[in-house]
């Protein structure tokens, strides 16, 4: 399986309802992971004081029920994948319900993902500005909108 390909099944398993164990065979065992906000004072930053962190493969089930059950993420939309030679840059927007207002806010997802062969060594995953993390009362950090 290509690259591209294995990055498409990566974002079908984050961001839809299909199985995360589909995945599992093209993750290294020690597989990170880094989700962040795409914020204009973080570009360039590897790993954001923002960031959520995860790691091997049950790491990625996590982050996929962080993005369905934190994130509220209802659905989402691959919209292209650039590959250069062991990287694959896959970008897409996501769909994400409002807990306050239960209405449907789009925006765009990015992830940089290295491979060693066909392996992914490394996902780090960017929801663009104006969102950002925000640690709610109970300690779990979710999404909300910057304030202007």
């Amino acid at each position: 399986m290509e690259r591209a390909e294995i990055a498409e099944l990566f974002y079908d398993a984050l961001i839809g309802c299909n199985d995360v164990e589909q995945l599992f065979r093209f993750l290294s065992l020690r597989v990170e992971w880094i989700l962040s906000a795409a914020d204009p004072q973080t570009l360039g930053e590897e790993s954001p004081q923002n960031a959520i962190k995860f790691s091997g493969r049950q790491g990625f089930r996590q982050l996929a029920l962080y993005f369905r059950d934190s994130l509220n993420a209802v659905s989402g939309d691959l919209t292209g994948c650039i590959s250069h030679h062991h990287l694959v840059f896959a970008f897409g927007r996501v769909r994400l319900r409002s807990p306050a207002a239960g209405q449907l806010a789009e925006t765009n997802i990015a992830a940089k993902i290295p491979f060693q062969g066909s392996k992914i060594i490394k996902g780090q995953i960017r929801i663009s500005w104006p969102w950002f993390l925000k640690l709610n009362r109970s300690g779990v950090l979710h999404l909300e909108l910057k304030p202007q």
